[in-house]
């Protein structure tokens, strides 16, 4: 027999999905997210082929307004393919003579709860686009949220109850706590993060796919010791996420040493005591591909996209045992002696250590480079890890520029240019003062 039709593929990836949504009760099943990951990376394809077909160069006016429509976002593009196969399939298959709660669950998914998500964080996530935030891991943990609510369920509720459940993610934040009464977060700090990487299932379809898949598949190669060191064990990774609120360099909180490498979600902890979800923060895994689309685009550059993909895994790799190094595997790793200053000799030790390990698996011509390399920067990886400080370097001069200048307009009296200036950045606080200025004057 031969291979199945791609028609008949995907039919059967939708009905198994429909299945999941029909019958479940939200329980985590890693078929059914490999399943909705296939789907989305199959209409990625369907994507690409049918841009190539019309427009092999789109202006960025093209761009914009593709980015801007649900129809062209891939979350909906599933969405509206599991709607059409479940109208199918309830004439034609008596396993879905009732699909009562399949139906429910995709209107309330794709009609309500993701736009309702993005109008809950319209001041936090205006930057981000549908296509980038609403991902196949994060449409599938939506899908889960909506089917543990009880039956039956109240139209004038559900939406605030799903935003409730699935917004499970504040990070490193202190509270201040007074005498009187202890200072909560409100509802908009919290957030869901973008998953990219769920252990059994593997890197979510996306622009951080490559990236991701061979960050991992090299940390499940570093030697053990390194990784005891780190307080980092993969196979208690159920989850990686990024934090889709933009990285706010002028945040008090974000002076840390290393808090942009990421951290454990101190939120997601085992019955054993262990750390589960590991959260990036976009700005860094953003600034190092961009490295490796750089050396991509250039064709004067001798450093090839794979070599250059590898590397700046490699430094995801890194950055990841850096900030589980601060982190601890959980809440008990470290006690309230332990300080930073304590830590920091041991975390450069296993860095290092790390790195050169790296270099000397390498193929003689890459590893060659590297070395090269490694003594004109003084460090092993020292190209991409030194551009990755360069970029976040810039980030930040970026934020506080934009930000200085759309203080100043505000207070001359421009509030057009001042909100020109705010927009640039995509910190939210930065906005929120800016208007505080241009009311103020």
């Amino acid at each position: 027999m031969g291979s199945p039709k791609p028609e008949q593929q995907v039919h059967t990836i939708l009905d198994q999905v429909l299945g999941y949504l029909n019958f479940s009760s939200g329980n985590h099943d890693p078929k059914f997210l490999a399943n909705l990951n296939w789907l989305f990376d199959y209409f990625h394809a369907q994507q690409l082929q049918d841009t190539d077909s019309t427009d092999q160069t789109p202006s960025k006016k093209r761009k914009s307004t593709l980015a801007r429509s649900n129809d062209h976002v891939l979350a909906f593009q599933v969405g509206q393919a599991l709607t059409k196969r479940l109208e199918q399939v309830e004439s034609e298959n008596p396993t879905f003579s009732d699909a009562t709660q399949a139906r429910s669950v995709l209107d309330l998914t794709f009609g309500k709860a993701l736009l309702g998500y993005r109008k809950h964080h319209r001041d936090l996530l205006f930057h981000q686009s549908d296509q980038l935030l609403f991902n196949s891991f994060f449409v599938g943990r939506t899908l889960e949220t909506v089917l543990r609510q009880e039956r039956p369920w109240d139209e004038n509720l559900i939406i605030h109850q799903i935003l409730n459940r699935l917004n499970d993610y504040i990070g490193h934040r202190p509270i201040a706590t007074l005498e009187s009464r202890k200072i909560e977060p409100y509802d908009h700090e919290w957030i869901r993060p973008i998953p990219i990487y769920i252990r059994e299932i593997g890197a979510a379809s996306g622009p951080y796919q490559a990236i991701t898949q061979n960050a991992i598949q090299i940390l499940e190669q570093t030697d053990p010791h390194i990784l005891r060191a780190a307080h980092f064990d993969v196979t208690k990774l159920t989850e990686l996420a990024i934090d889709p609120r933009a990285f706010d360099f002028d945040h008090p909180i974000n002076q840390r040493p290393n808090h942009h490498f990421g951290q454990w979600d101190e939120h997601e902890i085992d019955g054993s005591g262990f750390f589960r979800r590991f959260i990036v923060h976009q700005v860094t895994i953003d600034a190092l591909l961009n490295r490796a689309q750089t050396c991509k685009d250039d064709p004067q550059n001798s450093i090839s996209f794979e070599e250059a993909m590898f590397e700046a895994s490699a430094v995801m790799a890194g950055t990841m045992l850096m900030a589980s190094g601060i982190s601890g595997a959980g809440p008990s790793t470290y006690d309230s002696n332990t300080t930073l200053s304590s830590l920091l000799p041991i975390i450069a030790g296993y860095r290092d250590q790390f790195y050169r390990d790296l270099m000397g698996n390498l193929v003689p011509e890459h590893r060659q480079r590297l070395e090269v390399e490694a003594k004109t920067k003084f460090q092993p990886f020292g190209g991409v890890r030194q551009d990755l400080n360069a970029q976040l370097a810039q980030r930040r001069a970026s934020q506080l520029v934009n930000c200085r200048l759309a203080s100043i307009f505000a207070r001359m009296g421009y509030p057009q240019a001042a909100e020109e200036q705010s927009q640039i950045v995509p910190v939210a606080a930065a906005r929120i003062n800016c208007q505080i200025d241009c009311l103020l004057n």
